[in-house]
C-alpha cells in the first residue's frame, strides 16, 4: 500500500503537475488522520469494553458481600430475638407473687450475659475506595453503597460502646463470682466453700446481673431495629447493581 502510494508522488511530480500533487498530499493526510482516529476509536472501544468487564465482575463480588451481609444480619437479629425473648420471660413473673431471691439468681445466671461484636464484610467496596475504582461504578450506586457502609459502621460502632458500657459491671460480677467453674469446685470442699462465703455475695451479684441484662436489653433492642433497617436497605442497593447489571 505504501509503494503504490509512493509512486504516485513519484509520477505527479515528474510530471511536473503541482496541484494535483497537493491535492492528493492533503488526500494522504486526510487518509493518515482518519487511519489514527479509527486506531484510537478501535483502542477506545477496547478499553471500555475491559473497563465493562471489570465492573461487571465488581458487581458480582458485590452481591456476594452483599448476601454474605445480609444472612449475618438475619443472625444477629434471630439471635438477639432469642435473647430479648428469654429476658421478657423472665421480667413477666414479677408480674405475680411469689418470686424468690434463690429462683431470680437462677434466672439471670441462665441468661446469656456475653457481648457480641458485630461486623460486616464490605471487602470488596474497601478495595474499591482503596484502588480508586470506585469511580467505574455510577454516581448513585456508589453513594447508595457508601451510605450502606456508614449504616454498617454505625451499627458496628453503637453495639462495641454499648458492650463497652457494661464491661465494668461484667468485671466487677467475675470478682463477685470468680470463675464460672469455682461454684462446683467448691462442692467438695466445704470448709473452703464457708471460708469463701461466695453466697454472701448473693445479693450483689443479682444486682449486677440485672444491670448487665438491662444494658443488653437496651443494645439489643438498638441493634435489632438498626439490623432490619439495614436489611431493607442492602434490599434497595442490590436491586441498583442487578440493574446495572442488566444493562
Amino acid at each position: 500500500m505504501l509503494k503504490f502510494f509512493r509512486k504516485i508522488r513519484q509520477k505527479l511530480l515528474s510530471e511536473n503537475k503541482f496541484s494535483n500533487y497537493l491535492i492528493y498530499a492533503i488526500g494522504e493526510i486526510i487518509l493518515v488522520v482518519i487511519g489514527i482516529l479509527i486506531a484510537l476509536q478501535i483502542n477506545n472501544w477496547n478499553e471500555k469494553r475491559k473497563e465493562k468487564a471489570k465492573t461487571q465482575a465488581f458487581y458480582i463480588q458485590l452481591l456476594d458481600d452483599l448476601k454474605e451481609d445480609k444472612a449475618y444480619a438475619q443472625f444477629i437479629i434471630k439471635k438477639f430475638e432469642s435473647q430479648r425473648a428469654a429476658y421478657n420471660s423472665y421480667l413477666k413473673q414479677f408480674d405475680t407473687n411469689g418470686v424468690t431471691r434463690s429462683k431470680m439468681y437462677k434466672d439471670l445466671l441462665s441468661l446469656n450475659s456475653e457481648s457480641y461484636a458485630i461486623n460486616f464484610n464490605m471487602s470488596t467496596l474497601e478495595s474499591l475506595q482503596n484502588s480508586g475504582e470506585i469511580v467505574l461504578l455510577p454516581p448513585g450506586l456508589r453513594n447508595s453503597l457508601l451510605e450502606l457502609k456508614r449504616s454498617q459502621e454505625k451499627i458496628t460502632t453503637d453495639e462495641s460502646l454499648d458492650n463497652r458500657a457494661k464491661t465494668s459491671v461484667s468485671e466487677h460480677l467475675s470478682i463477685l463470682m470468680g470463675s464460672p467453674s469455682l461454684v462446683e469446685r467448691l462442692n467438695n470442699q466445704k470448709d473452703l466453700k464457708a471460708e469463701l462465703d461466695i453466697e454472701s455475695n448473693t445479693n450483689e451479684i443479682i444486682l449486677a446481673l440485672e444491670s448487665i441484662q438491662g444494658w443488653m436489653d437496651f443494645s439489643e433492642l438498638k441493634s435489632i431495629r438498626l439490623l432490619t433497617d439495614l436489611l431493607d436497605e442492602m434490599d434497595e442497593v442490590e436491586k441498583l447493581i442487578k440493574k446495572e447489571i442488566g444493562k
